[in-house]
């Protein structure tokens, strides 16, 4: 009897070391972590993307995303992991944070991510002229090209503007001009001198623009219809052409 009863007693020791050892082998229980990325930095205007995860949470979690931002406006995504921010009219950076919801009050359900918004450079108007004598224009095109030289990184822009009469492709003519001499007279690389025909002006007009590397170019703003142009039939006399 004695025996058995140690028998007894030893068996239920063993049970309870088991039980013991089973608990502490039990893993703790490890919150999910919420992330947001975001691009480094982006235009102003553009827009930016902000993408939340919540990794470790497993497949059956069924989150919701409530989404805060700094600076800008909400352009689409909120209540998903992916929300859109408009940076129009944002100067410095744009903070956008997203709360988690359904996560262990114990847990953290909230994380952020800033982007930096760059201020975009728009190239600044250099000269601008009519039709002019081609002596005057070349003075005009040297102290453009002088501008050019300083800044090799910088790219020379001409704005080409037709009369609301003049002879057919007569803009585009003077454009091309413009960069043979450029090119061929002050030796300006032809990839860093962009002839651009804007339309038409009440009279034939050249504007010239430097655009620093990294900087939005000028758009063309013509002032004259298409349809209101006056057409001269033939073509230009050597006199008109050389003016």
């Amino acid at each position: 009897m004695r025996r058995l009863a140690l028998a007894t007693i030893l068996a239920q020791l063993s049970l309870a070391a088991g039980s013991h050892a089973g608990r502490a082998a039990r893993p703790a229980f490890q919150c999910p972590a919420v992330k947001v990325s975001c691009p480094d930095s982006v235009g102003s205007g553009e827009e930016v993307t902000f993408t939340a995860q919540v990794v470790g949470a497993g497949a059956t979690f069924k989150p919701s995303y409530d989404w805060q931002v700094s600076a800008g406006t909400a352009s689409g995504g909120q209540g998903t992991p992916s929300f859109k921010v408009d940076t129009t009219g944002v100067s410095g950076e744009v903070t956008a944070t997203v709360e988690v919801a359904g996560l262990s009050p114990v847990c953290e359900r909230q994380a952020s991510c800033t982007t930096a918004v760059r201020r975009q450079l728009i190239g600044c108007g250099f000269d601008e002229y009519g039709n002019i004598q081609f002596e005057d224009e070349q003075a005009r095109l040297d102290n453009f090209a002088i501008e050019l030289q300083n800044d090799p990184t910088a790219r020379g822009y001409l704005l080409c503007y037709g009369g609301r009469r003049g002879y057919e492709g007569e803009a585009r003519r003077r454009c091309d001009r413009a960069k043979r001499y450029l090119t061929g007279v002050r030796d300006i690389e032809a990839e860093r001198v962009v002839t651009v025909d804007g339309g038409f002006r009440e009279d034939l007009t050249v504007k010239l623009s430097i655009v620093p590397a990294g900087a939005t170019p000028p758009a063309p703003s013509p002032t004259v219809d298409a349809s209101e142009v006056v057409i001269i039939k033939g073509k230009p006399g050597r006199k008109d052409d050389q003016r």
